[in-house]
């Protein structure tokens, strides 16, 4: 497919993406000051619906779990200390002591599960590319491919958008974020593209809006967010092969505490609250999410590796 490089009014695309600026670090107590022993989360600043900064707090699907689960330790709002964490820094910070838990769209993986003690899965979601949708006005590219593929059976131009594929960006540049386990498996599914690494998820939106990449690679609740907060108008979301799996992270060498998260997990689950945060995870994303197996099987398991 022939790609254009458009780029798009800034105005109209940055304005609905808010996020946490390049290398400041946010920090916040759910209310008030601290009381008494606090416990650090480390959670994502710049992924909305799922952890995002947003008028001096932290919000999203992630930050919902983390507070309940925290509150099941036993530690009321005021000690719970929410710190900025992005893919290339949440393990060094659990390893330094920076936080004790780290509830940050972290895929259970063979790899990390060799770092970190992780809890859960809590959520199951697939990998994919967000991709400028006008790079496919009226079909998958400006060319015969293009219109071939959004022809009807008799001939005629359909005026549906053909959907794209991940092979159409077959030697095509993918931003992802320093750290995104995802994205080097997007990567390793398809070697033929250049991966273009940078800090932030905010930094591969500009990217991809002004025509530096052909695409953002990562989970799909991720890509969900960031094109929900741009508008569907602007951006398209290809799902690929594989599975992701959520968990929580705690520092190696700490089984009790994943323990004691993992029946957090469980007794969410079981009081439907979880359910009731994938359902408004949804809601602001569109996106159809899952929790697969038993929720009794929701236990810190370094064998857990996303497929």
């Amino acid at each position: 497919m022939r790609r254009r490089f458009v780029t798009v009014t800034a105005a109209a695309l940055v304005a609905g993406l808010t996020l946490a600026g390049c290398g400041q670090v946010r920090v916040t107590t759910v209310t008030g000051a601290p009381e008494g022993p606090t416990i650090a989360i480390g959670v994502s600043a710049d992924e909305p619906a799922l952890g995002v900064w947003h008028d001096g707090a932290y919000e999203g699907f992630d930050v919902d779990v983390a507070k309940y689960v925290a509150t099941e330790l036993g530690y009321a709002n005021k000690q719970i200390v929410f710190k900025q964490v992005r893919p290339g820094t949440r393990q060094s910070m659990l390893d330094d002591g920076s936080v004790d838990m780290v509830v940050a769209s972290w895929p259970i993986t063979a790899a990390s599960s060799a770092a970190v003690e992780f809890a859960g899965p809590y959520l199951e979601t697939g990998m994919g590319l967000l991709v400028r949708a006008d790079d496919y006005e009226g079909g998958a590219g400006d060319g015969a491919e293009g219109r071939n593929r959004g022809a009807t059976d008799d001939g005629d131009a359909a005026d549906a958008k053909a959907e794209p594929k991940p092979d159409d960006f077959a030697g095509g540049v993918v931003c992802a974020v320093t750290g995104d386990e995802t994205a080097l498996a997007v990567q390793r599914e398809h070697p033929e593209t250049t991966l273009q690494e940078r800090d932030s998820y905010a930094q591969c939106v500009t990217a991809l809006q002004v025509g530096a990449a052909d695409a953002i690679a990562s989970d799909l609740a991720i890509l969900s967010g960031l094109r929900a907060a741009n508008g569907p108008q602007y951006m398209a979301m290809i799902a690929g092969e594989g599975t992701v799996r959520y968990g929580i992270a705690v520092g190696k060498g700490n089984p009790q505490l994943a323990q004691k998260i993992a029946e957090a997990l469980q007794d969410m689950v079981e009081d439907g609250t979880l359910a009731a945060a994938r359902t408004e995870l949804r809601r602001r994303t569109g996106l159809e999410t899952t929790l697969v197996g038993d929720p009794k099987a929701i236990v810190s398991d370094a064998e857990s590796s996303a497929d």
